[in-house]
């Protein structure tokens, strides 16, 4: 006997297999289909939206887990690079630097105006400190407009706004007056006995 595929016909014309036996017509099996495909569908697409819900939740909770876990709990801490050494960061890694041209003695700084919005001061309510550092080092300074700023050693510290990501140190060297505050001893301390105050190079990001 030759072998009939079973194959679908026209709406109510009969489905055959090779034995020539009736099955069913196509609009038992489009009934069917309603009755039985049509919630499974529904179900599988349920099933979907829970698993992308349930992803992004377990997404927000790493990224939120991920977010504690990079701030130190210390409010001042200390990295380390070549060529730097060991120097200060905020608790999130950023960079603190040092202004050769302030007046470290009564921690006054002369970064204003434009200076100012290129190395904005860093400043705590918090003072958290790890093993290495003395909280008798630190001291908080007001600034020219009146804001407050912690100073390290009596050097106002700053931040600088081209530092992107925790580790930048783009602001070291900056017109050779711009330094990370380094330890034991600031950077500044040694590039303010060989920096004028009268200087007016002006150059990109420093503020002068």
């Amino acid at each position: 006997m030759t072998y009939v595929p079973t194959f679908i016909v026209r709406d109510q014309e009969k489905l055959i297999n090779s034995f020539g036996t009736k099955t069913f017509v196509w609009g038992s099996l489009n009934l069917a289909f309603r009755r039985f495909m049509r919630p499974v569908a529904v179900f599988l697409v349920l099933i979907a939206v829970v698993a992308v819900s349930v992803g992004y939740s377990l997404e927000s909770s790493n990224m939120a887990a991920y977010a504690q876990m990079s701030s130190s709990q210390y409010s001042v801490n200390i990295a380390s690079k070549p060529g730097i050494g060991s120097y200060l960061t905020n608790a999130t890694g950023f960079t603190l630097y040092t202004f050769a041209r302030d007046i470290p003695s009564n921690g006054t700084s002369r970064c204003t105006g434009n200076c100012i919005a290129n190395w904005p001061a860093f400043y705590v309510t918090n003072l958290t400190l790890p093993s290495g550092l003395n909280a008798t080092s630190f001291t908080v300074v007001t600034r020219p407009d009146g804001g407050r700023q912690l100073a390290y050693d009596g050097w106002p510290l700053y931040y600088f706004r081209d530092d992107t990501k925790p580790g930048d140190t783009n602001g070291q060297g900056v017109a050779n007056v711009w330094s990370a505050c380094t330890l034991p001893t600031p950077f500044a301390i040694i590039t303010s006995n060989t920096t004028t105050s009268t200087s007016t190079t002006t150059v990109p990001g420093s503020g002068w």
